[in-house]
């Protein structure tokens, strides 16, 4: 017998019931990757790179889980589902949040240290999509100004992160982060290196990921961004930061 809709949605509302689900929202060169190795490897979380990938309907989560599957076995029964969503065509639909439940980490990192590292990555990859200042500025600023409208119509579980903290305040910040998420055991600095750590398209695709444990890294002096650039950056920060610390 051909079964309803609204059976096949229960089904998927069961099957998802079962899973916890975290997503990193954030933009390029926030030490997001650095923040996923260290989440995936507590026993307690599944993922530590990007998938590329939207959430629109059940679909998408489902092939969430068996790209996860694939990589930890029978480990996602027990732990929180892991990805991170750092550009504009990737989505999240207001379906798949209501069914899924999911927590959300915000990581903002301040204009000038995050573009000059954007501009950095684009020179060392030969992506020319983010070698010059104005290209890296608009997809900082265009990426912001989204993350202020998830933010803004966000009524899930989410947690602002400084990306600064991260690295001045590293303690204060995973003893929170543990505390949030009920974790077991507690996050720390130092970080496991996975399969595809450090490889194009999978994230931080620079040496320092390679490491294994969380350093504050040092600027890029060389890289001059014109102000003109950086007070429009500021600006859409600015905002950003406040939508997400008036919650």
């Amino acid at each position: 017998m051909r079964k309803s809709l609204s059976e096949v949605k229960s089904k998927f509302e069961i099957q998802f019931s079962n899973s916890k689900y975290l997503f990193i929202l954030s933009h390029m060169r926030s030490r997001s990757s650095v923040l996923s190795h260290i989440l995936g490897s507590n026993d307690g979380i599944c993922g530590y790179r990007e998938l590329h990938k939207s959430y629109v309907n059940y679909k998408d989560v489902v092939n969430m889980k068996a790209t996860l599957r694939e990589e930890f076995k029978d480990e996602i029964e027990r732990s929180y589902l892991l990805d991170k969503i750092l550009h504009n065509n990737q989505e999240i639909s207001k379906k798949v949040v209501d069914i899924t439940n999911p927590k959300f980490i915000f990581l903002l990192r301040e204009p000038e240290s995050t573009i000059k590292s954007i501009i950095n990555m684009g020179g060392t990859r030969g992506n020319d999509l983010y070698k010059n200042p104005k290209d890296a500025t608009n997809y900082y600023c265009s990426r912001l100004n989204r993350l202020s409208k998830l933010a803004e119509f966000q009524d899930r579980d989410f947690i602002f992160v400084d990306s600064d903290d991260l690295v001045k305040k590293t303690d204060f910040v995973l003893s929170s982060l543990t505390v949030w998420l009920g974790l077991e055991s507690p996050l720390t600095s130092d970080y496991k290196i996975f399969t595809n750590t450090g490889k194009p398209s999978h994230g931080d695709p620079l040496k320092n990921i390679l490491g294994g444990k969380l350093i504050k890294t040092s600027g890029y002096s060389n890289i001059e961004v014109p102000s003109k650039f950086l007070e429009k950056a500021q600006l859409s920060y600015e905002i950003c930061k406040k939508t997400l610390t008036q919650r």
